[in-house]
C-alpha cells in the first residue's frame, strides 16, 4: 500500500511538469536533487538518496534503507534576441516548475529496489508578445519526462545497477511569417519510448569511490512538428528528434571525516542523436566539480559544471547548405532564435539540514552567467523581406540562468 501512494504521488507530481523548462547542458539538467545541484551536478560516484537512481542506478546499492525524496526547482532563464533584424526582445517563457519524486527501499544486505521520476530535459523561448515583423511570434516549447525503476546489487566493495526508462516528451512549434502562420494554435505533439541506463561503483578503499555509467538513447518522434516549420522557409526538416545518449564517469573521495569532493566527466552525445545531429549539434563534454561539508546535522556545498556549447554555426549566406542538405541560415535561425541551449558555465551551491531524526530539508541555487551567440541569417532575412543590400545579416541572443531547488527527504 506505502508503494501504491508513492507511485500515484509521482504521477500525480508528473501532470505539472513545466511545459517550457529550459537546462543548462544543452537541453538537460545538469542533476535532479538539491544535493547533486549544488555539487555542481556531480553524482555518478556520490551517493546522496533515492535521486542518486538518475545520475547513476547503481548507487542505490548504497542506501540504508527505505526512502522517499521530494524536490522542486524555480527554473528562471532570461533569453533575449533581436529577431530578424529587430531590437532585442526578452523571452516570455522566463519562470518554470519542474518537480522530481524519487523512493527506494532495500529488501536485503545485496538488493535495493527504487522508482523516480522528474522533468529532466527541455528547452523553449516565447516571442509571441515581441514586434512579429522581427520576432515572427515565435514560440517553442520541448519538455521531457523521465521515470525510472531501478534494481541495484551490492556488495561490500562495489555495485551495479540497471534502470528500464520510460520517457515522455511533448514538443510544439509555432510561428508567423510574411507567407503565413505555422502552428497558430500552437499545439503540441507528444511521444513516448523506452531506453535504459546501467552503471557501477567500486570502492578501492574506505575514502574513494570510483563509478561510471550509460544513459542509452531513447527515439522519440514529435507528429509532424519539425517537417511543418522547416516548410515554412522551404526546408525539409525530418521529424525525429531523439533524447540523446550519455557517457558518465565520476570519482569522490573523502578527504576527511568531514569533507567531501567530487568530479564527473559527461559525454552527451547529439551528434548520434537523430534531429540534433541534422541541427547541426556536436558531442557535448561536460565537467564537474563539487565539495561538501558536513556537520552536526547539516551540510554546505558548492560546484561547478562547465561544458562546451554543442551547437555548430554554419555558412548563413549565398545558399550555403549543411552536410545534411538544410539552409546553413535557416538552420542557424532555428538553433539561435527558437532553441537557444547555449550556456557554457554555472556556479552552484546549497545546503541541508536535518528537521528530525527522519527527515531532511536540503536547497541549492544555480547561475549560469550571460553568453552571447551571433550567427549569420543573411538567407532567411531575405527570405523574410530584408534588402539585399544590407547583407550579412546577423542574429544575436544573449542567455543567462537561475534556478532555485528545494527538496524534502523520509527515510524510514
Amino acid at each position: 500500500m506505502k508503494m501504491k501512494k508513492i507511485v500515484v504521488s509521482m504521477f500525480v507530481a508528473g501532470v505539472v511538469v513545466s511545459p517550457a523548462a529550459f537546462a543548462t547542458n544543452g537541453d538537460t539538467m545538469i542533476a535532479v536533487g538539491s544535493q547533486n545541484t549544488a555539487l555542481g551536478g556531480t553524482g555518478v560516484a556520490h551517493f546522496v538518496g533515492a535521486e542518486s537512481a538518475f545520475a547513476n542506478p547503481a548507487l542505490l546499492g548504497m542506501s540504508k534503507g527505505d526512502e522517499v525524496t521530494g524536490g522542486l526547482v524555480i527554473f528562471q532563464p532570461d533569453v533575449k534576441n533581436d529577431g530578424m533584424g529587430g531590437v532585442s526582445s526578452k523571452s516570455a517563457a522566463d519562470n518554470n516548475f519542474i518537480p522530481d519524486v524519487s523512493y527506494s527501499t532495500r529488501s536485503n544486505e545485496n538488493l535495493t529496489y527504487g522508482i523516480a521520476m522528474a522533468g529532466i530535459a527541455g528547452m523553449g523561448v516565447d516571442y509571441t508578445g515581441a514586434n512579429p515583423m522581427t520576432h515572427m511570434q515565435a514560440k517553442t516549447t520541448l519538455s521531457i519526462l523521465k521515470i525510472i525503476p531501478t534494481i541495484a546489487y551490492n556488495t561490500e566493495s562495489y555495485g551495479v545497477g540497471f534502470s528500464p526508462v520510460l520517457q515522455y516528451g511533448s514538443l510544439a512549434i509555432s510561428y508567423t511569417t510574411p507567407g503565413g502562420a505555422t502552428n497558430p494554435g500552437h499545439n503540441a505533439s507528444t511521444d513516448t519510448n523506452l531506453g535504459f541506463n546501467v552503471g557501477g561503483y567500486f570502492n578501492p578503499s574506505s575514502a574513494v569511490t570510483l563509478a561510471a555509467a550509460y544513459n542509452s538513447k531513447i527515439s522519440m518522434k514529435y507528429g509532424t512538428q519539425l517537417s511543418v516549420a522547416g516548410t515554412g522557409f522551404g526546408q525539409t526538416f525530418a521529424d525525429q528528434l531523439d533524447q540523446p545518449a550519455e557517457v558518465k564517469v565520476g570519482v569522490s573521495l573523502n578527504a576527511s571525516e568531514n569533507f567531501l569532493v567530487t568530479m564527473d566527466y559527461r559525454q552527451i552525445q547529439w551528434s548520434s542523436a537523430g534531429g540534433y545531429r541534422e541541427f547541426g549539434w556536436k558531442d557535448q563534454d561536460v565537467v564537474a566539480i563539487g565539495a561538501k561539508y558536513s556537520g552536526d546535522g547539516y551540510w554546505l556545498g558548492a560546484g561547478f559544471n562547465s561544458a562546451n556549447n554543442p551547437i555548430t554555426q554554419f555558412n548563413g549566406t549565398g545558399g550555403a547548405t549543411t552536410p545534411w542538405g538544410n539552409n546553413g541560415g535557416t538552420v542557424n535561425m532555428f538553433n539561435n532564435l527558437m532553441f537557444p541551449a547555449t550556456i557554457k558555465n554555472s556556479y552552484t551551491f546549497g545546503g541541508g539540514m536535518a528537521m528530525s531524526e527522519h527527515t531532511d530539508f536540503e536547497g541549492s541555487i544555480m547561475y549560469a552567467p550571460k553568453v552571447t551567440t551571433m550567427v549569420d541569417v543573411t538567407d532567411p532575412m531575405v527570405g523574410f523581406g530584408a534588402p539585399l543590400g544590407g547583407a550579412p545579416y546577423f542574429n544575436t541572443t544573449t542567455h543567462s540562468q537561475v534556478a532555485v531547488s528545494i527538496s524534502l527527504r523520509h527515510k524510514f
